[in-house]
């Protein structure tokens, strides 16, 4: 159950690849803890700007991102790991040429204490990567490797997860799957920030979410009245009004 103070707070963002060129503009959002938050929009409307200018990835021109209180602007991607949080990029987020139990045991190393611990408990987590433990990242299907993308994530024990379109290319049943483990991750008290394509699938597991269209806030809500509103699904998830010729 997701807690009502929220532990990632974003005000007045202001952000882009290029100073003097920002993607996003003025955007505020808030996860609570334990909660899925999720970002749709129209292509090109700045959804993974946002998740890396969290990430310390791209030039922040304004705004505040304040995690558990704390002001993370102009943290280096490498020292965000000591504010709970991981990040899990729509690419290159395993890697290819080593096994899956390798991958494992390089995301262990930012474990604070009983790595192999955690390693096991990624293997509980998800079976199938025991199964497939000796297997080279690149020889997996791609569900396996977004599960093993997550288990990276999850091993340092984050309180915070920001998903970049972890359905990408997948297949439905794959989508589903995937989406079903960032359900159970909330359901353990760890808040994920979701940025997807898929906005129906994502919709039907998140609390919340927010629309952004052209880099800024257009509408936000819980996830469960966003998706059952008309006018809502008939511009941004696909969907035709009642009575619509």
């Amino acid at each position: 159950m997701a807690d009502a103070a929220p532990f990632l707070e974003i005000t007045n963002l202001t952000a882009g690849y290029k100073r003097g060129l920002p993607i996003v503009q003025d955007l505020s959002l808030q996860v609570a803890g334990g909660e899925v938050v999720t970002v749709i929009g129209p292509n090109g409307a700045g959804k993974s700007t946002v998740l890396k200018a969290i990430a310390g990835l791209i030039v922040i021109e304004g705004g505040t991102i304040r995690l558990s209180g704390s002001d993370i602007v102009c943290t280096a991607p490498d020292r965000l790991g000591q504010f709970d949080l991981s990040y899990v990029p729509q690419t290159a987020n395993i890697f290819t040429t080593l096994t899956v139990a390798q991958n494992l045991a390089l995301a262990a190393r930012r474990c604070r204490t009983a790595p192999q611990e955690r390693i096991a408990a990624m293997q509980e987590l998800f079976p199938d990567l025991s199964d497939h433990r000796n297997i080279r990242g690149g020889g997996l299907s791609g569900g396996q490797r977004q599960m093993l993308a997550i288990a990276m994530a999850m091993i340092a024990e984050p309180r915070i997860i920001l998903m970049d379109e972890p359905t990408a290319g997948l297949s439905p049943k794959a989508s589903q799957d995937v989406l079903k483990v960032v359900r159970s991750i909330a359901e353990d008290g760890v808040s994920v920030l979701l940025v997807e394509q898929n906005a129906r699938l994502a919709l039907g597991i998140s609390d919340r979410a927010y629309i952004l269209a052209d880099g800024r806030n257009q509408l936000d809500g819980s996830a469960r009245d966003i998706l059952n509103d008309p006018a809502v699904a008939e511009i941004y998830l696909g969907g035709r009004r009642k009575g619509a010729a």
